[in-house]
């Protein structure tokens, strides 16, 4: 994938886990990486790091939920590394609780971040791609907007959201050179899931053993397959929605 060398990708949420993650993969392919985070301290932090190793990269913290800020950040992106070949929409909101007892807030902003911003981002994208006939967007969703998970609805909703907007918006960029695929993760170790797995009591094991593959995905998992889809040999990949579980999805054990 030496074709990435030299092009530039946007990360969304990058500050820390699963988009710190592809961030450095994507920088160790030799892109210029500019990482987004509403945290400008954090989001920093992880730009410095990337640098420190050697890479080029540079922070672009900005709420991906404003349009009028999605449009700045986008700019400054092709200002400070240059036109925009990659777009990682992986910024993300969790919300949990029983439906009757839902309030609004906690309904909109998944979908604010999880299905709005995706929407924003790639509409920011697209129209400095089109004109060059030529780009990558990759949305990460979860095996939750594929699968029922009770008292996760508004966040199972707007990760389906995001699915279907990647198939819709595929189909309408494919004549313009420009693919966009969706990577849905499964249970993912990472620093949040273990500082919430301690706080809310998970049962970490019984967790695992819902997973065929007898383990949870690590944040290299999705990061090196974002990589793929980003390079010229991923060319003819478009509206794919790819599950990145251990078959997780798949597999609904019998308590007999």
């Amino acid at each position: 994938m030496g074709e990435l060398k030299g092009r530039v990708a946007l990360v969304t949420g990058a500050a820390r886990g699963i988009g710190a993650t592809i961030a450095r993969v994507l920088a160790g392919q030799g892109m210029l990486v500019a990482v987004n985070d509403i945290n400008a301290e954090a989001a920093g932090q992880t730009a410095e790091c990337l640098s420190a190793n050697g890479f080029r990269a540079c922070a672009v913290p900005a709420s991906v939920c404003s349009a009028g800020d999605v449009q700045e950040m986008v700019a400054r992106v092709e200002e400070k590394l240059g036109p925009l070949w990659l777009l990682v929409n992986n910024a993300g909101s969790f919300s949990h609780g029983p439906t009757a007892e839902m309030s609004e807030r906690a309904w909109d902003e998944p979908f604010d971040v999880d299905a709005k911003a995706v929407f924003l981002c790639s509409q920011a994208a697209i129209q400095r791609m089109m004109p060059r006939h030529g780009g990558r967007i990759i949305n990460i969703g979860s095996i939750a907007g594929l699968i029922v998970r009770t008292g996760q609805i508004a966040y199972c909703s707007a990760k389906a959201a995001a699915i279907h907007f990647t198939r819709c918006l595929a189909v309408e960029m494919a004549p313009h050179g420009i693919t966009v695929n969706c990577i849905c993760p499964g249970m993912t170790w990472t620093d949040m899931l273990s500082t919430s797995a301690k706080d809310r009591g998970l049962d970490v094991e019984s967790m695992m053993a819902m997973i065929p593959a007898g383990r949870m995905a690590a944040e290299e998992d999705h990061a090196h397959l974002v990589a793929y889809l980003a390079s010229d040999e991923a060319s003819h990949v478009t509206g794919q929605v790819i599950s990145v579980d251990g078959a997780q999805s798949l597999y609904h054990p019998l308590q007999l």
